[in-house]
């Protein structure tokens, strides 16, 4: 199932804007990339949310929800879903590049 990630992940399309953040195919990916990345999704992502379930509770008389929990939320959300498919993936493959490099 690894190498599904891998694959995925080589395409310079599926990055997008944070195609920078992608290292070398031989480099594994560090907690601080895996934290940026999930921060540089999270917290847009996470206030364009919280900004719409303001107006929603606004809309249906409720009490509004702190802005800070939603992209909190997807920050941890994403982090966690990165290091356990994305990184791991990407890193056993680092390993066996420098192990047997082509």
């Amino acid at each position: 199932m690894d190498h599904l990630f891998v694959d995925f992940c080589d395409r310079d399309s599926n990055w997008g804007p944070l195609l920078f953040l992608r290292p070398p195919r031989s480099k594994p990916i560090g907690w601080t990339r895996c934290i940026a990345g999930a921060t540089l999704l999270g917290l847009p992502l996470g206030i364009i949310g919280s900004i719409m379930l303001v107006l929603f509770a606004r809309l249906v008389q409720r009490p509004e929800p702190t802005l800070i929990y939603f992209p909190a939320i997807l920050i941890v959300g994403y982090w966690i879903v990165g290091s356990v498919t994305l990184v791991r993936a990407w890193n056993q493959r680092a390993a066996r590049l420098a192990r047997f490099p082509r």
